[in-house]
This record gives C-alpha cells, structure tokens and sequence, in this order.
C-alpha cells in the first residue's frame, strides 16, 4: 500500500493551515476511513502550543505529530548560518524520516506547512523541499483580498511551478462575509488568466461558522478534486 500525501501550505501563518488539516481528517472519515488509516504531521513549526487539530487527532485515535524536529526557537536561524546546527541535508532527512514512521500502514497522511511555501528556505528545507520530496499534492491557502491576495497566490504558484510541485489546488480564507461575492468573482476571472492549469476549490468566508464551513464544505471539495485529479 502506497501512502498519499496532501501539503497544506498558506500565504502567511494564521492564514487558517491547521484548521484546514481538522476539516480534512474529519472529512475523511465520513468518507469512511478508519482512524487507523490517517495521520497528522506538522514537520517544522515556531508554535509548540497544543493546537485543535492535536486534540481532535487524540479523540480520534488519529496518529499524530504536532511538533516535528524542526523547530524555529529563536536564534535558530542565526546558529544555522553560523554553522552551529545541522545541514540542510541533515535537517531533512530527519524530517522524511519522520514522515516515514507515522506514515507506515497508513492510506492517507496530512501534511501541516508552516507558513508559506518557501519557508524555511533560509535552512535549505521549505515547505516545497518536503513536499517535493514526497510527491505531495499542494493545497495553498490564500489571503482575503482582491489584488494582494492574486498577487501573493501568483508568486507561490509560480515558485512552486518552477520547483517541480505538479498539483496544486486554492482555497482562499478569511474573507469578509459583506466582499465574498466580489472576492470570489474577481479572483476566479483573473486567477483563471494568470494560472490556468491551478483549481481554486473555495473561498472561506470569515464568521463564526468559519470551522464548520471549512470541515464540511472545503474539505469535501478538497477530496473531491484529490480522488478525480490526483489519485487516480
């Protein structure tokens, strides 16, 4: 059994990755897979708080790993550039490693980016690095907005593209409820120009039933386009 992979990657943090990753695994199993064929990994992270998406994992009998070997402690940084820490390819061998073991026996496995898809660059291990390395299919979540957020989503899409990634689908987040109508119209119409081979699969809009909106709607679009385009 070949394990499938699903990267969820964002603009900026707090953009909404970790509660995307609780809406997919809870759609998963109303799909009907067993708890025992799932798991959660969050690879490299800055934030070593318990997150929802840990909590729900733990509920659920999930196999989980909020907090991987890559941590961004202050000062990191500045002692990899001195040569005080691992190597790049130290680094991320450590973290497939990682992947590798919560990945065994298991069908599908989510994938927690932290930040945007070049983060961690400056360590020689992105977002994209990992998910390159596993032949990960990319769910990249915008910010709201209109012109930055075509702008940002352009210049991931296309640092992306240029590095091999071969699926990558939208969502975009956080959207004033009183703009989502001209968000996702203008958004569709020019992001259908400038990317036309990406799927935008939902604009998120930002209200209280945001977490019900994305565990239902959003992630079932999102399995939706999995299983027709990229698990086939």
């Amino acid at each position: 059994m070949k394990t499938k992979y699903i990267y969820i990657m964002g603009s900026v943090s707090g953009v909404g990755k970790t509660t995307l990753c609780e809406g997919l695994l809870s759609q998963l199993l109303s799909d009907g897979y067993q708890s025992e064929q799932l798991a959660y990994i969050k690879p490299m992270t800055q934030c070593i708080e318990k997150q929802a998406v840990t909590v729900f994992c733990e509920n659920k009998n999930i196999a989980h790993q909020s907090i991987g070997s890559l941590v961004f402690n202050k000062g990191f940084t500045k002692d990899f550039i001195d040569g005080l820490t691992k190597s790049p390819d130290r680094l991320l061998k450590d973290i497939l490693m990682e992947i590798s073991h919560i990945s065994e026996n298991k069908q599908i496995v989510i994938i927690d980016g932290i930040g945007g898809p070049s983060t961690g660059s400056v360590v020689g291990v992105s977002n994209v690095d990992i998910a390159l390395a596993l032949a990960a299919p990319v769910i990249f979540i915008g910010k709201p907005g209109i012109g930055a957020a075509i702008d940002d989503t352009v210049l991931a899409v296309n640092f992306m593209q240029q590095r091999g990634v071969k699926y990558i689908a939208l969502v975009f987040n956080k959207i004033d409820r009183s703009e989502l109508v001209s968000v996702k119209h203008y958004l569709s119409k020019r992001l259908a120009e400038l990317l036309p081979n990406v799927y935008i699969l939902d604009f998120i809009a930002n209200n209280r039933q945001i977490n019900s909106q994305i565990k239902h709607h959003s992630a079932a679009k999102i399995c939706q386009w999995f299983n027709s385009q990229v698990f086939n």
